[in-house]
């Protein structure tokens, strides 16, 4: 079976037998219906030879009718002529006979001769009443028009009575509409009664052609039986092959699909459809006739089995290829909308990011004055400002927490914490937009703060190794140098060379114990045992440990302490290495002949010591720089020190809790620390 399914031949001959047997299928289920429903397997069909005269006659009944209104009129016209229907209606011709008489029981027509005896095999009573036949139906706007139309068509007709309405149209003009009567001569009831001859072989007509077919069917009602079973087994054997064999072609594998294939499917429906309505139409017309009828289904039904099938393979073969929905007018369209949907929704969306906020509001703003215009003079205002408010209310809510939002996350963000994220949830337009934004500053800040950091942590441990490395050959020299001076050297010169050997060395050494002491203290490596601390105690002992140095250098030091008690928590041995820094710098620094200035005193709680001295050097540098790291007043570093003392004071200060400010006005040097009172 499956070698036949892409053989064109087996297709061809598969698709004939199944509209053979779709025909025959249809032809004997309409048999049988037929049978069915006239009693024809009980009464051996006289039921139906019954109904098929009834419905003859009733079709020769309104010929009869018309041939009699043709004659009165030719009669009231006094025209003389033949009616053209009494060929028609000769016996020589036709089964059908017919007697028209009035209400009295006067003979007004008939279509047979006493010379023929006739057997009434059906019967039935018409009335021809005398009606308003609407032979001319016009409408007219103005009265001359229908005066002038009037007069020639009660010429041209021989009528005397004229029926006529008025009505509006939608554009407010009054139409007259008129139409004529005639045949009021025969006004009254009529009888026609319809005979059907019974002897039927004298005259081949469509009445004896319908009651013969009628026998036939009766004859073969039990073969229809077996014949419908038979056909409808064999149609859905074949049918099942078609739609296996739809879309395989001989000498490829995959699907093929041909050029009726392609057309879409929905458009196939379509003129099916159109198709359809037509048959029903063309089978409505020829119902009366049980021959005709049967002719006519057979015919249609090959035609709608050959179109069917179609229809059902190339479904099949769109199915197997998956383009079932795709190849598709309406799927074309949709795609089609879908994509101008898409692009009117991106224009809208991106007028709206481009316009300003201030802009957005004037729009919106514009459009709810025009809607309540609109409602006012409609006079829903009422409802609709309910609506509004409500929809306003909830507008107006959702803004303030997006505001909020935004508010409290730029205030975290601008206090330093980086890791802290705003919430965008429920935002949307331009709150959402500077959410974004300000989420991104935090990303930025805190890439920032993590390079620095990273940046600081390497430096700290290139400043520790490197230090350590000098270290090790820094204390290898000066131990040479210690045991050169020990050693006889028969020259002034030499020992000379030894003394600065062995001051560059200190210096060095010196050098490399801030270096270290500075990258730990910039990193809180340095342990920090915080205790109650005098700091009038401090400095007292600062001063005096540095009084005789400054004394050399013609330095006058001013001490002025705090009434008050100012004791701190803080470290005393890195405050007073903090001291001991400062009075250093002061030393080395400060104008000979000038006064250093040293003092405490309680602000606002907390305990303040300020230094102030004039600088030797001109002090050319803000104080920020003059704390970082190997900054130095002397910019041409020709005095000692190595930069490392101010950054080393901050450092130490601030890990104690402390505040290191420094302030250069013109040569005036100031140093500000600050602590929390204990």
């Amino acid at each position: 079976m499956k070698q036949l399914l892409p053989k064109f031949w087996a297709k061809f001959v598969a698709g004939l037998l199944f509209v053979v047997m779709t025909v025959v299928l249809v032809v004997s289920a309409a048999g049988v219906f037929i049978c069915a429903v006239s009693n024809a397997y009980l009464d051996g069909g006289t039921q139906l030879r019954e109904a098929v005269l009834r419905t003859m006659a009733a079709n020769k009944s309104w010929d009869a009718q018309m041939y009699y209104e043709i004659s009165e009129r030719m009669r009231l016209d006094g025209s003389d002529g033949a009616t053209g229907l009494e060929e028609e209606f000769s016996p020589e011709r036709t089964n059908y006979f017919f007697k028209i008489t009035d209400g009295d029981g006067n003979e007004l027509l008939n279509s047979y001769t006493d010379e023929y005896q006739y057997c009434a095999s059906s019967s039935f009573s018409v009335e021809l009443e005398s009606s308003e036949k609407d032979i001319v139906s016009r409408d007219y706007y103005t009265n001359a028009e229908r005066e002038t139309d009037l007069e020639e068509l009660r010429a041209a007709y021989h009528v005397t009575t004229v029926k006529e309405t008025e009505r509006i149209d939608p554009d407010g003009q009054t139409v007259y509409h008129l139409y004529l009567e005639y045949f009021e001569c025969v006004e009254g009831t009529f009888i026609l009664t319809s005979y059907i001859r019974s002897d039927l072989t004298k005259v081949r007509d469509d009445i004896s052609y319908a009651v013969q077919s009628a026998g036939r069917l009766v004859e073969l009602r039990s073969v229809l039986i077996a014949t419908g079973a038979v056909s409808l087994v064999l149609a859905i054997v074949l049918l099942v092959f078609l739609l296996s064999s739809a879309g395989h072609k001989e000498g490829e594998e995959e699907i093929h699909l041909t050029w009726f294939d392609r057309i879409p499917l929905d458009l196939l429906l379509v003129i099916l459809v159109f198709l359809a309505v037509i048959t029903v139409c063309l089978i409505d017309a020829f119902s009366e006739a049980v021959g005709a009828l049967l002719v006519l289904a057979a015919a249609a039904t090959a035609i709608w089995a050959v179109l069917l099938l179609l229809l059902l393979m190339s479904t099949a073969a769109r199915i197997k290829a998956g383009t079932i929905w795709k190849n598709n007018v309406l799927y074309r369209l949709l795609v089609q909308l879908k994509k101008f949907l898409l692009w009117l929704w991106r224009g809208i969306g991106y007028l709206v990011r481009s316009l300003p906020l201030y802009w957005k509001a004037g729009v919106f703003w514009a459009a709810l004055s025009l809607f309540e215009l609109i409602f006012i003079v409609s006079g829903g205002f009422a409802e609709f400002w309910f609506i509004e408010k409500l929809v306003l209310t909830a507008a107006l809510i959702l803004i303030v927490i997006s505001m909020r939002r935004l508010q409290e996350g730029a205030k975290r963000i601008a206090a330093g914490e980086v890791d802290y994220t705003i919430d965008l949830t429920h935002m949307i337009g331009d709150f959402k937009a500077h959410g974004e934004d300000l989420n991104r500053i935090r990303d930025g800040l805190q890439a920032a703060v993590d390079e620095r950091v990273k940046s600081e942590r390497m430096k700290a441990e290139l400043i520790t190794n490197v230090s350590h490395d000098i270290k090790t050959p820094l204390t290898s020299i000066v131990n040479y140098v210690d045991l050169l001076k020990k050693e006889e050297l028969g020259s002034d010169t030499a020992r000379e060379y030894v003394a600065v050997l062995e001051r560059q060395a200190q210096r060095l050494k010196k050098l490399t114990e801030d270096v270290v002491e500075a990258s730990k203290a910039s990193t809180g490596s340095i342990p920090v045992h915080l205790e109650r601390t005098d700091l009038n105690v401090l400095l007292s002992q600062a001063a005096g440990e540095y009084a005789d140095r400054f004394a050399e250098q013609r330095l006058e030091l001013r001490v002025a302490s705090a009434q008050e008690q100012t004791y701190v928590t803080a470290d005393g041995r890195l405050l007073w290495r903090v001291f001991s820094n400062l009075m250093s710098n002061v030393g080395k620094y400060a104008l000979e002949g000038t006064r250093v200035y040293l003092s405490t005193e309680v602000q606002h709680g907390r305990a303040v010591v300020s230094l102030k001295n004039i600088s030797r050097y001109p002090l050319n540098v803000s104080g920020e720089e003059l704390v970082e790291r190997f900054v130095r007043g002397d910019k041409s570093r020709a005095s000692e020190g190595s930069g490392l003392g101010l950054s080393i004071a901050r450092s130490l200060t601030e890990l104690q809790g402390g505040v290191f400010d420094i302030v250069v006005d013109g040569d005036l040097f100031k140093v500000t620390l600050s602590f929390p009172l204990a």
